[in-house]
């Protein structure tokens, strides 16, 4: 992506001391702009401030627009290597690189980045892949608001101020036509990753500290019984697709999410002494403890799928969950045959809220 640059000079007009003043630099890249003093006087009767430079052929004005020329022409050759080798320039790192700073850039995306890979590797190891993929579509909408909207793909963490996060939030909520919701959580990603960064001392001061949103969460949708009754029922003609049926009701009668139905195994079934059957475990995505008495349609769901190895991660699976996609499709299907009102998906089938007078009897057929 090509860059606007510029390198002009101008004079420290209130620092003016004997008829001289100090000679400042100004780096612009993408309206990004880094000041620097060019260690230089001139007399301001020499200086003309339309030109940038010091006007007349004495040997004072002379011998300074060479140096100033000197300085642009550093400047440049440090600006062209940050555009041969670098996927982003600013104005800031360029500066950085002609006076020598040798510490490391570090920048917003590749943070982001390195937090998406260090997540992944942890997926069902305490963390869950439905947050994973909501944090690949956060990276996706703040690298599309840089593109679009900064003409850039990645900038400095230090040079981040809270205008940022706040055309982010505005740019959201109009231009991508986010939910409300959708864009205070990716504000609060934005936050996380910065919080990163000032523990691990990149920067002083968190630049977005100070910016607060309100979410506005949309009523949940429900499955009516009726609803459910229909998918119960429904005759599937694909052997996988009933299995999807039956875990989303499992998920139904137990409130487990996606990830929490992938991980359980049958350690997590637990039988008391008066002979109820308990799932015991801890939620993927938070860890927080579970304990869930399982109703007769639950168990009989469980034992359906015991000995049936086909599309289980290990013997130990309860059930063949297989990939979050897969389901969501399969489930998307199901609904459209069911003729449900509300989409079914496999988030909402831990909200299913059971009524008592469901007729538990009813539901015996398509489990034999």
């Amino acid at each position: 992506m090509r860059s606007t640059f510029k390198v002009l000079f101008y004079t420290k007009n209130q620092s003016v001391k004997n008829g001289k003043a100090p000679v400042m630099g100004r780096i612009t890249i993408n309206g990004t702009q880094a000041g620097f003093s060019c260690k230089k006087e001139v007399s301001l009767t020499l200086w003309d401030a339309k030109a940038n430079r010091a006007k007349g052929k004495s040997e004072e004005a002379r011998i300074l627009n060479q140096e100033l020329d000197n300085i642009k022409a550093q400047i440049t050759k440090h600006y062209q290597y940050i555009c041969d080798h670098d996927s982003f320039v600013t104005a800031k790192k360029v500066y950085n690189r002609y006076v020598g700073f040798g510490e490391e850039c570090h920048t917003l995306m590749v943070l982001f980045k390195e937090q998406l890979e260090s997540y992944k590797e942890k997926i069902g190891k305490g963390k869950a892949e439905s947050t994973y993929r909501g944090l690949v579509a956060d990276y996706k909408s703040l690298l599309l608001f840089m593109k679009t909207k900064k003409n850039i793909e990645d900038i400095a963490i230090d040079e981040l101020e809270k205008p940022f996060i706040e055309d982010y939030y505005t740019w959201m909520l109009g231009t991508a036509g986010n939910a409300n919701a959708t864009a205070f959580n990716r504000v609060n990603t934005l936050k996380w990753l910065l919080y990163i960064a000032q523990e691990r001392g990149w920067i002083r001061v968190h630049p977005f500290v100070s910016f607060e949103c309100v979410p506005e969460y949309k009523r949940r949708s429900f499955l009516s019984e009726e609803e459910l009754q229909r998918i119960i029922h429904v005759e599937l003609k694909y052997k996988r697709q009933r299995a999807m049926r039956d875990m989303f009701l499992f998920m139904c009668f137990t409130g487990l999410a996606y990830a929490d139905l992938k991980a359980i195994t049958y350690d997590n079934i637990h039988t008391d002494s008066d002979g109820g059957t308990w799932l015991m475990g801890n939620r993927i995505k938070t860890g927080v403890a579970y304990v869930v008495k399982l109703l007769p349609i639950a168990i009989e769901l469980i034992e359906k799928y015991r000995g049936v190895d086909e599309k289980k991660d290990s013997p130990d699976c309860v059930f063949p969950v297989g990939e979050y996609n897969t389901m969501f499709l399969s489930l998307k299907i199901i609904g459209k045959k069911c003729d449900c009102r509300t989409e079914v998906t496999p988030h909402i089938g831990r909200h299913y809220e059971l009524s008592l007078s469901l007729n538990l009897n009813s539901l015996q057929r398509f489990v034999s």
